[in-house]
């Protein structure tokens, strides 16, 4: 490969996870990379740091490590949002010679759409609902946790936690739920009805998934949990739908939560949900190629 030929980067910067891929502006894939969280609504050093592990993987696999090459890239990441966030992060050393820096929501969108118009429900650890027409951007909710992101992973084994301390106390009654969640922390070590204090959004997250088979086992009340989480989904969709111009826009269902909770979806919402023809790092390339072929201000 010729020295300094231009390549492309995508990047999808969650709050537990960093992707990355490395392609030519044609468009074929060299390799992929992977690093640690990349959140910089509080502090943009380790994100530089988790895009640059991820950005060497990607390099080394495909061979370029330490070769001349012009890094044109787009990144989608979570808390870009937040003001003076990406200042922060573009004041650190650079680590491409083009950098632009979007919200991973909007990264999401634009991949689930192919480009195209579209709007996109994403519940994960939390939850966001972002919709693009005209070149117009309308988002709701994704306020972070514990403040919002209803709905979500992290919200779900919130309220998981909330039964489990109503039974521990003996304002109710002890559940098959509330058991398993006693248990699970207990066999960690913790004692359940302090372990909550100092814990953050991907803490009460990794409690989902014991929710959900719960749910999937037929435990009432787990089923109602998630149908309470289902519900917000539903309110996500009927804010971003509500602005004029939005309304009728094909509109996916995303994230890691997105099959554990499209059961407890109405059928028509169900029905009016579209398959998302790509990812948030499909949605970065698209951009970084725009990017590419946009000249330089």
């Amino acid at each position: 490969m010729a020295a300094g030929r231009t390549l492309l980067v995508g990047i999808d910067g969650g709050g537990t996870r960093t992707r990355l891929r490395l392609a030519t502006p044609e468009g074929a894939v060299l390799a992929d990379g992977d690093g640690g969280p990349a959140n910089i609504a509080r502090d943009a050093g380790p994100a530089r740091e988790a895009i640059g592990q991820a950005l060497d993987l990607a390099l080394s696999r495909a061979g370029l490590l330490g070769a001349d090459c012009r890094l044109v890239a787009v990144a989608g990441l979570a808390g870009a949002e937040v003001t003076g966030a990406v200042a922060r992060f573009m004041a650190r050393p650079p680590l491409f010679a083009r950098l632009e820096i979007v919200s991973d929501a909007y990264t999401s969108c634009v991949g689930a759409h192919a480009g195209a118009d579209g709007a996109m429900i994403a519940a994960g650890t939390g939850t966001v609902g972002l919709a693009i027409a005209g070149g117009m951007t309308r988002r709701v909710g994704g306020w972070g946790f514990p403040q919002g992101d209803e709905g979500g992973g992290a919200w779900i084994g919130l309220e998981a936690i909330r039964l489990m301390l109503r039974a521990g106390d003996g304002r109710a009654q002890p559940t098959l739920l509330s058991e398993a969640v006693r248990a699970r922390l207990a066999d960690g070590g913790a004692d359940p009805m302090l372990w909550a204090v100092g814990a953050g959004a991907a803490d009460f997250a990794g409690l989902a998934p014991m929710v959900s088979v719960l749910a999937r086992d037929g435990d009432a009340e787990a089923r109602g949990l998630l149908g309470r989480a289902g519900a917000e989904i539903e309110l996500l969709l009927g804010a971003l739908r509500a602005a004029e111009g939005f309304a009728s826009l094909p509109c996916c269902l995303l994230g890691g939560l997105a099959p554990v909770l499209l059961p407890y979806l109405s059928a028509a919402t169900q029905a009016g949900l579209s398959a998302p023809k790509g990812d948030a790092i499909d949605g970065a390339m698209r951009l970084a190629r725009r990017l590419h072929d946009t000249p330089p201000a």
